[in-house]
Parts: C-alpha cells; sequence; structure tokens
C-alpha cells in the first residue's frame, strides 16, 4: 500500500511539473525573437512602417500629474506629465513565430530597446524648454504586442508659452496650449490623433496656488507651414485666477489706506502737522502699494483692471491731500476779508464839525460820496495809509483857518471849493496837491488829515 501511495505522488509532480514547463515561457527563447524582430537585414529603423503606403496611425493619450506654476510675467506655464504613444509596426508582429508562446500578450521590454525601434520624432512647437526624468533611472517603458502594436510611455517636464490677456486682471480667466506635431514627417507620412478621445487627456488631484483649472480641451489640425503641411494635435487648458491673494494683499489694504486718508476730514482746519503728515502718509504709502504690484506684472501697454482700481485709489488719496490746500487757502482768504469787513465797520466815524452856526454840525463829504465809501485813517497801524508820527491836515490854500495855527488867514465861508490841498508834516515842507473833486467844508483840528492822492477811488 505504502508502495502505491509513493509511485501515485511520483506521477503526480511528473505530470504537474510538466504541465508548468509547457506554459512557462523560456526567456531565452523570447530573447531570440526580439534579436530577430530587429534583424538588421530585415528591418531598418530609419524608415517608418509601411513605407510609401498609407501615412502612419500615431495614437497620443496624456496624464497630466502636477502643474508646477502659471507665471503671468514670462507668459507660460510649466507642467509634469506622461506622454504615451501608440502606433502600428507590421515588421515588430511576432504572433505566428511559434504557437507555444499564444498566452503571452505583450512583451515588456527595457527602454533600451527603444533605440533600435523606429519611433516617430514627436515636439512640442510652444515648448519653451523641457527634459526628462531619469531619477533613478529612464522614466519609460516599451511594450510591444503580438500584433506589432508598439506602446511608449515617458514622463517629461515642459514649459509651454502661454500668451496671456490681462485686460481683466485678476478676475481673468486663462488658456494656455500644449501643441503635438512631428517634427520632419508631414501628414503624407503621420498622422496624430488622440486615441480614446474621451479619455485620452487624464489628470492627478493637484492645486494651483493662484489657479484653478476648469477644464481641459483637446483638437487637432492641419497646421501649413513652408515645409509642407503637418498634423498637430493641441491641448487647451482653462484657467481661472483665484482672486483671494489680491483682495487679501492689495483690495483690501488699498480701501484701508482710502479710508484713513478720510480721516483728515475730521480734524481740525488748524490742525496743520497732523493733516499734512496723515496726507503725505497715504499717499506714499499708496504709491509703494502700485510700485509693488507692478513689478510683479508684465510692462503691457495696455490698462488692466487692478490699475483702475489703484489709480481711483491713489487719486482719491491725493485729493484729500490737496483738499486740505484748498480748504486753508479759502480759510485765510475769507478770515481776511472778514477783518476788513469788520475794520471797516468799526472804523467808520461820524465826523461832525462846525458849519454856519456855533453847534450845528455837517459831515465831511469828501469821504462818504459815491466815490469813495471806506474811511481810513493814517494812524491806525491796521490802515495802508498809515503813517508814523504823523500829523497832517487839510486846509485851502491861503483860504482856511485851521486852530492853533497863530498865522492862519481869518475864516471864510463853511463850505467852498478847494482847488488844492496842503498837507503839512512835522519833518517835511508844505506840499500841494490838486484836489479839485474835494471839497473842504471847515478845518479839522481834532482830526488826522490824508493826502487825496492815498485814496483809493476804485472801492
Amino acid at each position: 500500500m505504502r508502495m502505491i501511495l509513493s509511485g501515485f505522488l511520483t506521477l503526480f509532480a511528473f505530470v504537474n511539473g510538466y504541465q508548468g514547463t509547457r506554459h512557462r515561457p523560456n526567456t531565452t527563447i523570447i530573447s531570440e525573437i526580439l534579436s530577430r524582430l530587429t534583424d538588421t537585414r530585415t528591418y531598418d529603423k530609419r524608415l517608418r512602417p509601411r513605407y510609401g503606403d498609407k501615412p502612419v496611425d500615431v495614437g497620443i493619450t496624456i496624464h497630466v500629474s502636477s502643474i508646477s506654476a502659471v507665471s503671468e510675467v514670462d507668459m507660460d506655464f510649466t507642467l509634469d506629465f506622461y506622454l504615451r504613444q501608440t502606433w502600428q509596426d507590421p515588421r515588430l508582429a511576432f504572433g505566428k513565430i511559434d504557437m507555444r508562446f499564444e498566452t503571452i500578450e505583450s512583451l515588456t521590454v527595457g527602454v533600451d530597446y527603444l533605440e533600435r525601434l523606429w519611433k516617430p520624432d514627436t515636439f512640442f512647437p510652444n515648448e519653451k524648454k523641457s527634459f526628462f526624468h531619469v531619477a533613478t533611472t529612464h522614466n519609460s517603458f516599451l511594450r510591444i504586442d503580438p500584433d506589432g502594436t508598439v506602446f511608449t510611455s515617458q514622463r517629461l517636464t515642459v514649459t509651454a508659452t502661454c500668451p496671456m490677456k490681462l485686460h481683466l486682471f485678476p478676475m481673468d480667466s486663462q488658456k494656455c496650449k500644449l501643441e503635438i506635431e512631428s517634427y520632419g514627417y508631414s501628414v503624407l507620412d503621420i498622422i496624430y490623433f488622440f486615441n480614446k478621445s474621451s479619455e485620452s487627456i487624464s489628470r492627478s488631484e493637484f492645486e494651483l496656488p493662484q489657479f484653478v483649472l476648469i477644464d481641459v480641451q483637446i483638437s487637432s489640425k492641419i497646421e501649413k507651414l513652408s515645409s509642407g503641411a503637418y498634423s498637430r494635435l493641441q491641448c487647451v487648458f482653462l484657467f481661472k485666477r483665484n482672486i483671494g491673494f489680491y483682495i487679501i494683499q492689495i483690495y483690501l489694504p488699498s480701501i484701508l489706506i482710502v479710508v484713513i486718508s478720510w480721516v483728515s476730514f475730521w480734524l481740525s482746519r488748524d490742525a496743520t502737522p497732523a493733516r499734512v503728515a496723515l496726507g503725505v502718509l497715504t499717499v506714499l504709502t499708496m504709491t509703494t502699494l502700485m510700485t509693488t504690484t507692478n513689478a510683479a506684472m508684465p510692462k503691457v501697454s495696455y490698462v488692466k483692471s487692478i490699475d483702475i482700481f489703484l489709480g481711483v485709489s491713489f487719486l482719491m488719496v491725493f485729493s484729500s491731500l490737496l483738499e486740505y490746500a484748498a480748504v486753508g487757502y479759502i480759510s485765510k482768504r475769507i478770515q481776511l476779508m472778514e477783518r476788513r469787513r469788520l475794520s471797516k465797520s468799526s472804523r467808520q466815524p461820524s465826523l461832525a464839525f462846525p458849519a454856519g452856526q456855533p453847534g450845528s454840525s455837517q459831515l465831511l463829504q469828501p469821504y462818504y460820496n459815491a466815490l469813495y465809501q471806506p474811511f481810513y485813517s493814517s494812524e491806525d497801524k491796521n490802515s495802508n495809509l498809515y503813517r508814523p508820527r504823523t500829523k497832517s491836515l487839510i486846509v485851502g490854500r491861503d483860504e482856511c483857518s485851521c486852530p492853533g495855527n497863530p498865522q492862519a488867514p481869518p475864516p471864510i465861508p463853511p463850505r467852498m471849493s478847494a482847488s488844492a490841498v496842503m498837507v503839512s508834516t512835522p519833518t517835511s515842507r508844505h506840499e500841494y496837491t490838486a484836489a479839485s473833486q474835494y471839497s473842504v467844508d471847515r478845518c479839522l483840528p481834532s482830526v488826522t488829515s490824508i493826502r487825496p492822492s492815498d485814496i483809493d477811488k476804485s472801492l
């Protein structure tokens, strides 16, 4: 019984080993197949598949792992992605070589084998700079299907141009394109298309500091150049700018600076140091904020939305400073006019002097007629007619008798016309001035007289 059981186990192990050997590929045979596929006698990597026949269809899929930067200053964006290309090369079909390998669905080989194959010369027309990732090894792989379909994948980082329109900055949306094209093969040799059009562009979950990726759109077209017509694919990334940063860093500070400049309206008009310091400080702060903002922006020739906001804010701050200067000037003018009015009302004398009979009085006509209304005294220090240590008298030429004058001529009638007046001062000689438009009623012993030429007739 023991011998029968031992023999049964031996037979089972032999059958099981035979079946495993039958279904397990022999790596030596696979190496021979790979060498035979790229034998230089039957395979020339310098020629595309089906050379002279219909063009090669190259399918493209892209998986975006991250977008590291979108720069409005440099007008570009940088993205890290996996570029996957697939095409069919009948010269690499191996399905009928050995029937024992029917269970093998594809051959995944090292990337070094790709150097022995023909591959499309794909490039990015709007690329500024790019590089392959090589840590810890070259980030690419190659797979060959039994029917000769080749599938490659490479990890790339590409910085592509992205012309931006900043009229609505920072409330704008931007479209950045990544273009794919053959460098040397025209549409007669290569046609690019997106594999699985709805799933040809995929992306990982990532966030951008200033933008939100809204959508990715794909399209294809024929680009006609001087050297021929080329198949081109476009991936359009639609970005919407996140305005939160600009609200915190620009809009709120600008609004607060404008509000602070309005505080000067509640300060006293006489608080000159406080109002001037506050106005100058807010103007300088707005200038610094505008300079900092423009330094981080491209030097475009059109007006942006943020320029209008900052310009209006600066104008309001500067206007508050000009308002104080205007108010100060107008206030001084009003005060000067008020002082003149008060001086006029307080210094209008009721001049009375004897006329005709003793005890009767008559106002001095020359100072209260239509030609001249205000009355200024030469003894008033606030008057423009003030003469220090001057005592003047208006008299008629040899016709008027003044009290206290021992050499005065005899009295004259109460009212008469004078063709000239004489002004005498303690330090100057007698002076005669023509004044036919004035009349002298009687000498005024207690009223200081003035030169008629000093009277402002324009008032």
